[in-house]
This record gives structure tokens, C-alpha cells and sequence, in this order.
């Protein structure tokens, strides 16, 4: 989903159409950043467009309308509360389970990097 040294946004990916999404997370030796995960509705005609989820959280608008999601440690079972991010340090690689139950889109958001790299990679499956 995404691979940044800089603050970067991933594109929008459809999720409507899966039950599970697990999500990996792999820090640089040196990364010390944070990763949020949003995620939304569609917008648009039929609510098939991806919001804007570059814009930031206090000028969201309809056409932007998107949620922080709370996503679970597969390691410990903690959940870590949407709002507050995934911090990363050092050469992490972390298993976050996220509940994409009735959204239809999904982004990761790289932030706060002071030094180091992370590549965020997702799995999507249904239980069919």
C-alpha cells in the first residue's frame, strides 16, 4: 500500500467486496514514524468514489467524509485506538487485523517520520 521515507498517504483501495483485512507493517533499522489507518464510505453518484483522504481530519467534508480506524495487534490482541496511530520504531514488523466490516474504502497515512522508511502491505480475504 505504501513504501515512504516522506509523509505520504496511500491511494484508496476498494474493500466492499472483502470480510478480512490484515495489514503488515515494516519498519526501517532506523524508522521512527507513525502509521494511521482510515478508512470510509464512497462518495459520489452510487458512493463508488474514493473520499479524499489527504485532507486533514478538521476540514473533512462530505466529499472528503473518512474515520480513523482502530486496528488490533495480532501479536497481543491490543487494540490501538484509531486516533492515536501505530507507532514504529526501529526495525518493527507488526500484524494489524482491521475491521473493514460495511466500509468500501481504505488508506494508510505515513506521518511524523523523523528518520527511516516503511512499507505497509495489506492482505484482503472473505470467507467464502
Amino acid at each position: 500500500m505504501i513504501d515512504s521515507a516522506a509523509t505520504t498517504v496511500s491511494a484508496g483501495v476498494r474493500v466492499s467486496d472483502f470480510r478480512n483485512c490484515i495489514l503488515q507493517i515494516i519498519g526501517s533499522p532506523t524508522a521512527n514514524l507513525k502509521v494511521f489507518v482510515k478508512g470510509a464510505l464512497g462518495t459520489g453518484n452510487e458512493f463508488n468514489d474514493a473520499p479524499n483522504f489527504d485532507v486533514r481530519s478538521s476540514a473533512r467534508i462530505e466529499t472528503s467524509a473518512w474515520d480513523f480506524i482502530e486496528v488490533v495487534d495480532l501479536e497481543d490482541g491490543t487494540a490501538i485506538d484509531g486516533d492515536d496511530g501505530v507507532n514504529i520504531s526501529g526495525n518493527v514488523h507488526r500484524l494489524l487485523e482491521v475491521n473493514i466490516n460495511s466500509l468500501d474504502w481504505l488508506c494508510v497515512h505515513a506521518t511524523g517520520i523523523i528518520v527511516g522508511t516503511v512499507t505497509v502491505v495489506g492482505s484482503f480475504t472473505t470467507n467464502e
